[in-house]
């Protein structure tokens, strides 16, 4: 498993909705096609368990696990418009720039720049 604490522009499971000030950090766990999202840190409160499609080497569609957690009515609603399509834009020392794009059911699209720093 990788590690990963994503520190700026981070949550991509936040794209509708302000940051959430109580929120230091995200650590991310990352097999190949899944990952585990915890706030503030590795077994504290809920994880949010996420499916991982890779398109190629760079970009993946993140959606939520439903067959592993309940899912907020915001998670439901980014599975129903086919997830969040997350694309490295460059790597810089340990960190991998990305952008995150949703492009929902009616065709508006939602962005997001952010970072994801190795530990």
């Amino acid at each position: 498993m990788k590690k990963y604490t994503i520190t700026s522009n981070d949550s991509i499971s936040k794209i509708s909705t302000p940051r959430d000030v109580t929120i230091n950090k995200y650590i991310v766990i990352r097999e190949e096609n899944s990952q585990i999202e915890w706030i503030n840190g590795v077994d504290i409160g809920n994880p949010e368990y996420e499916i991982l499609e890779w398109m190629d080497d760079c970009t993946y569609r993140l959606t939520y696990d439903e067959s592993k957690a309940e899912l907020s009515d915001e998670k439901k609603w980014i599975n129903e418009n086919n997830g969040i399509v997350v694309s490295k834009s460059r790597i810089e020392g340990k960190c991998m720039f990305y952008d995150a794009i949703m492009t929902t059911n009616d065709g508006r699209k939602i962005s997001q720049k952010g970072v994801i720093c190795a530990e």
